[in-house]
């Protein structure tokens, strides 16, 4: 499954030259397969087969999502921009909330989800230039390990001091820069010091740049952490010995294994984030409709009452007032029969309330004399207190009903 260079060595018991990938010496039957010289030459001529792997999925993930998009009603441009929060979430984006309900696998699937076609381009153009090097000079199984290690590392660090959602591979890109770094460092002579050097150039770009678009930098210094720990620990090249490559390449297969898994289960809970998404889609409509309706119920209680306090002018209401407040009275039972339908509720308030304002509109504008004016002030009176109180109750209910849709 991991493929180690064609390439002879000294076989360290017999001093014969051997493949480099036989695990026992032919020549003495002893399991001595020798280590082989890192050179600067090595950083370049590596395998990258597993670095391709975890490209192509990154590139098959994003398409996956933006085909969803399109299915959802986004249209051709869902494959340059950002896929939507329910999407996103759904296809396993770390959320701390959700991990906080024991949603673990998100710590692992957010390493191969991007936001937008210019941050797969972007991680994937970084890690088409790290990976290979990683991979050729610690071997493909070492690879696989840092690259997940380093990743789920920078999820959690992320997870532990960000609220926000994340996605994205560069915390992985940022571990592998660091063990990049910490090798140079080990390595020592002109060739260990640029290198290093190149490594922390780069990462201090990425920090760069992650700050001025306000990328997550909290995952790439976790993962910049966790590489460079790893670059003390993990010895370079493939393993050297029958043991050590069964222990690494175990070691491998359970990080593919883990993925796998953490997939697995983002497919279990899949659509149900998109489902709470257009949950609160809706809902968000009904609370600008609901605005709109409240609008217009103030703007009614508001004419109403100045309609009664017609009584109270010292010489009492004259017909031109009577006229006038017909009018407002026509106005705002206009603005409020606009009103979007909300639900049967708010329909049963808007229909009897509108029926109200026409009535005492009609009664004003009949009105000829003083007596006829304080008949028509006096009107409804407790049927408006009803209608209003009504509409207090229904409120109160929605409010409800949207802090728990919403979240807030």
């Amino acid at each position: 499954m991991f493929k180690d260079r064609k390439k002879l060595v000294m076989c360290q018991v017999c001093r014969g030259l051997i493949d480099s990938s036989v695990k026992t010496c032919p020549l003495c039957g002893r399991e001595s397969v020798p280590p082989i010289r890192i050179s600067a030459a090595n950083v370049t001529e590596s395998g990258n087969f597993f670095s391709l792997v975890i490209l192509t999925i990154n590139i098959v993930l994003f398409v996956l999502m933006s085909i969803v998009e399109v299915r959802n009603g986004g249209g051709g441009e869902s494959f340059v921009k950002q896929a939507s929060n329910g999407v996103l979430d759904d296809f396993g984006a770390l959320v701390p909330a959700l991990v906080r309900q024991g949603q673990w696998w998100r710590l692992v699937t957010f390493n191969f989800l991007h936001i937008g076609l210019m941050h797969l381009m972007f991680n994937s153009s970084a890690l088409f230039s790290i990976g290979p090097q990683v991979e050729g000079i610690f071997g493909s199984q070492k690879f696989v390990f840092a690259y997940l290690g380093t990743g789920t590392f920078s999820a959690f660090a992320s997870f532990l001091l960000l609220p926000q959602n994340s996605a994205g591979a560069s915390g992985a890109i940022f571990g592998l820069i660091g063990l990049m770094a910490v090798y140079g460092y080990r390595q020592g002579g002109s060739f260990g010091r640029a290198l290093m050097r190149q490594m922390l150039i780069w990462a201090g770009i990425g920090f760069m740049i992650g700050f001025f678009i306000g990328a997550n930098n909290v995952a790439h210094a976790g993962g910049f952490v966790a590489g460079a720990a790893l670059g003390f620990v993990l010895e370079p090249d493939a393993p050297t010995t029958a043991t050590s490559a069964l222990r690494w390449n175990a070691t491998a297969i359970a990080c593919i294994g883990v993925v796998a898994i953490s997939f697995v289960f983002a497919g279990r809970a899949y659509g149900s984030e998109q489902e709470r998404d257009a949950q609160r889609d809706v809902a968000a409509r009904r609370l600008q409709s609901a605005q709109h309706f409240e609008r217009a119920i103030k703007d009614a209680r508001e004419a109403v009452i100045v309609s009664y306090q017609l009584a109270r002018e010292p010489k009492g209401p004259s017909k031109q007032d009577a006229i006038e407040t017909a009018a407002e009275l026509k106005r705002v039972g206009a603005q409020l029969a606009s009103t979007t339908a909300i639900d049967d509720q708010s329909n049963a308030i808007k229909a009897k309330l509108g029926e109200l304002l026409a009535k005492r509109a009609k009664a004003f504008e009949e009105a000829t004399d003083s007596s006829s004016i304080a008949k028509a002030i006096s009107a409804d009176d407790e049927a408006f207190a009803s209608v209003f109180q009504d509409y207090s109750d229904w409120a109160t209910r929605m409010v409800k009903e949207f802090d728990e849709i919403l979240g807030k």
